[in-house]
């Protein structure tokens, strides 16, 4: 069936595992004055030397580039598997130019290379990049860390072959100019997998006819019957017929063993309005357990006429803690209307997952000490998940965690500072 997703509902939290393990070379072991495992195949030299700046980067050791020539630099310890763009979403790495004759309006390109010498050689290096401005463009800020990106999907050569990574500013275009810069945290960020969902019913097991439990005030006020999809009689979904307000499908939950609902940060369902009937302009709600944990604010359009649409409302249960540690559970969800008549299909939810591997998510020197886990600073709220993502404790603008109800184990630490998120393991 065709479906528009439409994204609503309140504010949620939500984290996603990584499909593969983050690459991120930085130079604090390498010996100064050596190449830090990097080759130059042109002109010019690259050397590891002490951070000059640690403003906007906090490393003692960064990797010092003279180019000259358009100098490639070659890096033997960041391989790029065939299919990169499928591993890995990002390429990352920070840059702040010196100096030289020859430092305005650079580019940076980025190759796949087979070896180290990386030009004139057969095959030669494969290029997936072309990044104009580099957010260097124009006259270069000397003496300023900025950070370069490059979306992998965005690759000049889909799929991308394998080799090695090589970085190439073109600036110091001849043996006479240079552009003198420094080079740090050169990153592969991993793609990310989609978070984990379980569809409560798609009430193919149903039986065409049946008729489905509701909330309502009376029994003459809704109908929920199960009939053949609309758009395709081969499914099945549930036809809901209401005369009253407050009139909801109500569904009995079970999640998987081992979860509870507030493993789950999104819930989803389809959506199908039938054309001159009062669906529309008027407010979704959703009850767990008769508590109301969803109402729209205002009266919206909930979706074209005659069209399948995906809705999805995230989940907040900071004012419903007593629901947090359900397994299973009644949940009603529908419009409220007194003229309704709609359709509805594949009831979902979605599982904040919380691995370490979050996209841009920093890592906060977190501690135990005794039954506290100490933050190392001061966050706007803070969470503590076991390994199978169950979340066990959240705090508001704290700097510790009292932890002494949890037993001897590995915890996960979510916390968001500024708008800023940060993700830490932490040992009891």
């Amino acid at each position: 069936m065709k479906k528009i997703t439409l994204l609503l509902g309140v504010l949620g939290l939500s984290m996603t595992m990584a499909a593969q393990t983050a690459t991120k070379i930085t130079f604090e072991d390498a010996t100064i004055g050596t190449t830090g495992g990097t080759t130059v195949g042109w002109g010019g030299t690259v050397d590891v030397m002490a951070n000059p700046v640690t403003t906007g980067n906090a490393s003692t050791k960064v990797l010092h580039a003279n180019s000259i020539n358009y100098m490639p630099i070659y890096f033997g310890n960041v391989a790029l598997p065939a299919g990169a763009e499928t591993l890995y979403s990002t390429i990352r790495f920070k840059i702040l130019v010196v100096g030289g004759s020859d430092v305005n309006y650079p580019t940076f390109n980025i190759f796949s290379s087979p070896d180290a010498w990386v030009f004139g050689n057969t095959p030669a290096p494969y290029k997936i990049a072309a990044i104009g401005s580099a957010n260097l463009w124009g006259t270069a800020e000397i003496g300023v860390w900025k950070t370069v990106e490059f979306a992998l999907s965005s690759s000049l050569l889909i799929p991308i072959p394998e080799g090695h990574l090589v970085l190439n500013l073109s600036k110091g275009s001849s043996a006479t100019a240079n552009c003198e810069y420094l080079i740090d945290d050169v990153e592969l960020v991993p793609s990310v997998a989609p978070a984990p969902v379980i569809t409560l019913t798609d009430f193919e097991s149903n039986t065409i006819g049946e008729v489905l439990n509701m909330k309502r005030y009376n029994l003459t006020d809704a109908t929920a019957t199960v009939e053949a999809n609309p758009t395709d009689a081969t499914n099945k979904s549930v036809h809901i017929v209401t005369s009253n307000y407050d009139a909801l499908l109500k569904l009995n939950v079970t999640l998987p063993s081992g979860k509870v609902f507030s493993n789950y940060n999104k819930l989803s369902f389809d959506i199908y309005l039938k054309a001159g009937f009062d669906n529309n302009y008027k407010k979704v709600q959703l009850y767990v357990e008769s508590t109301k944990i969803y109402e729209d604010a205002s009266y919206p359009s909930q979706a074209p006429d005659a069209t399948w649409t995906t809705k999805e409302y995230a989940i907040d249960l900071t004012n419903f803690t007593s629901l947090a540690s359900l397994n299973a559970f009644v949940l009603d969800l529908g419009i409220s209307t007194n003229n309704g008549n709609y359709y509805i299909d594949n009831v979902k939810l979605t599982e904040a997952s919380t691995g370490l591997n979050q996209p841009d998510a920093k890592q906060l020197p977190v501690r135990f000490l005794g039954n506290t886990i100490e933050l190392g600073k001061l966050v706007n709220q803070a969470e503590v998940f076991d390994v199978n993502g169950r979340l066990l404790i959240s705090s508001k603008n704290t700097s510790s965690i009292n932890a002494s109800t949890l037993n001897q184990g590995i915890y996960i630490v979510k916390a968001n500072v500024d708008g800023q998120n940060y993700i830490s393991k932490v040992v009891k």
